[in-house]
């Protein structure tokens, strides 16, 4: 059967300010993370719930939402949250899909964004040859981390867990998948949308380490912000 492709349907106000809502902060803090003027957000607070969202916004907002999810000022837990990166899947995504014969049985009906795009790094990794890449380019991958504290802590820990002793290589998957479109030659993210590039890739890494704090709490650490990421051996 083939798979049928996701229809954006068109954001309007309300989206928009109800998942902004949910972080609690300031109409000029927020302004400030997704990139726009504090009188363009007071206009959006003002916009009829109905309206149409402008599109040439979007990007801002996607940004933003990563950013949100970094800090912890949104959850992926979040059903605002899922249903935004749901219609905003990375092009990272869809490419990929494209690559297995039989995508549509990896997820079911119900599957987050969160399964999906774990299920994908877990395909990726399953690959001899792309965990052989991955191996093989931890120089490129160190220099990652000097990006930041808390890509430093992505990094360090999702190269932890591929060289981990006391997991299985099942459990090793997500994270060689993560790491091995942080390194990927090709660049699948469209020109068009500059503040997709490396902020994608910071939003995969995101999404696996969230997958491997979850499943193994212990991993965590100190968070973003420290360095020790201890359980893993």
């Amino acid at each position: 059967m083939e798979r049928e492709s996701a229809v954006q349907e068109n954001m309007k106000y309300s989206d928009v300010t109800g998942l902004l809502n949910e972080t609690g902060l300031s109409p000029e803090n927020l302004a400030g993370k997704i990139s726009v003027s504090n009188s363009t957000y007071r206009r959006w607070l003002k916009a009829a719930p109905q309206k149409e969202f402008p599109k040439e916004y979007e990007s801002n907002l996607a940004a933003g939402v990563y950013t949100l999810l970094n800090d912890k000022s949104l959850s992926y837990d979040s059903k605002r949250v899922n249903h935004f990166l749901e219609g905003h899947m990375p092009e990272f995504f869809t490419a990929a899909v494209g690559r297995f014969n039989n995508s549509e049985d990896l997820f079911s009906k119900d599957s987050s964004h969160q399964d999906k795009i774990t299920a994908m790094l877990s395909n990726l990794g399953n690959s001899v040859r792309i965990r052989d890449q991955v191996d093989k380019s931890s120089s490129k991958i160190s220099k990652f981390t000097e990006w930041g504290a808390a890509w430093k802590y992505r990094v360090k820990l999702l190269v932890k867990v591929v060289t981990a002793k006391n997991l299985t290589l099942v459990d090793r998957l997500v994270a060689y998948g993560a790491l091995f479109y942080l390194i990927l030659p090709f660049d699948l993210i469209p020109d068009a949308i500059p503040v997709f590039g490396y902020v994608d890739d910071f939003g995969i890494l995101g999404f696996a380490v969230a997958y491997y704090c979850k499943r193994f709490p212990e991993m965590a650490g100190s968070g973003e912000n420290g360095e020790d990421t201890p359980g893993l051996a």
